[in-house]
């Protein structure tokens, strides 16, 4: 069985999640950070292939205003890791060095909240810079628009904290098919064989950090 780090503010992703055969283990509550972001997963965790980063582990100290909250905040996709590499912690930068992977950086401290992988090489993003560094990088990518998701606290949230990507399935946390770019999301998963799975269809298409899906070494 898979494990997944989630946010237990919405039960509701949880509880489906658990169907889908997943073990839950809630995010933790960082004090450091604003309260919209104190249980999001992919602001405290962090997976590169076997090896999981967490902030207890980093280097630096985590803080509460931009960019001492994006320590973690990196994607790893095609044995590249983006992100704001003056930010990322030190701890992640070694291994990346240690480990041959490819390190990008991008002006987007929130680098992994702004990028939803969707297959091995394929990602949603809405930030320019983003798009601009994967597709150098050989990624392919979908641009769109910005907003249409729900994060409170905040004015909108971000696609990669409304969903995450497993073994061929894009999970959405709530309903993406009222996203106005739904139609290019579908077109996309499905040109890389992609599943798409909505959560809690009832509800809006929420960020809630994405999950950290952890290997059955971790």
């Amino acid at each position: 069985m898979k494990s997944l780090i989630i946010s237990p503010l919405y039960p509701c992703f949880c509880r489906e999640l658990a169907e889908y055969g997943y073990d839950i283990i809630p995010s933790k509550k960082i004090e450091e950070f604003a309260e919209p972001e104190q249980l999001h997963a992919d602001m405290q965790a962090l997976r590169i292939n076997d090896r999981l980063f967490t902030l207890k582990n980093c280097a630096k100290k985590a803080g509460e205003k931009y960019p001492e909250n994006v320590l973690l905040n990196c994607l790893f996709i095609g044995n590249t890791l983006y992100g704001r590499l003056d930010s990322v912690d030190d701890t992640v930068l070694d291994y990346c060095r240690e480990e041959d992977i490819k390190l990008v950086n991008v002006n987007q401290g929130y680098t992994k909240c702004s990028s939803l992988q969707v297959a091995e090489n394929a990602v949603i993003t809405a930030d320019k810079s983003i798009e601009k560094a994967l597709k150098n990088n050989g990624a392919e990518v979908l641009l769109i628009s910005p907003g249409n998701i729900e994060l409170k606290g905040f004015d909108y949230g971000f696609i990669g904290g409304a969903g995450f990507y497993d073994n061929g399935t894009v999970y959405f946390f709530g309903n993406v098919k009222n996203h106005p770019d739904y139609d290019k999301i579908r077109q996309f998963c499905t040109a890389y064989n992609s599943e798409i799975e909505i959560l809690c269809q009832d509800m809006p298409l929420t960020d809630i950090g994405s999950a950290v899906v952890l290997s059955n070494n971790n």
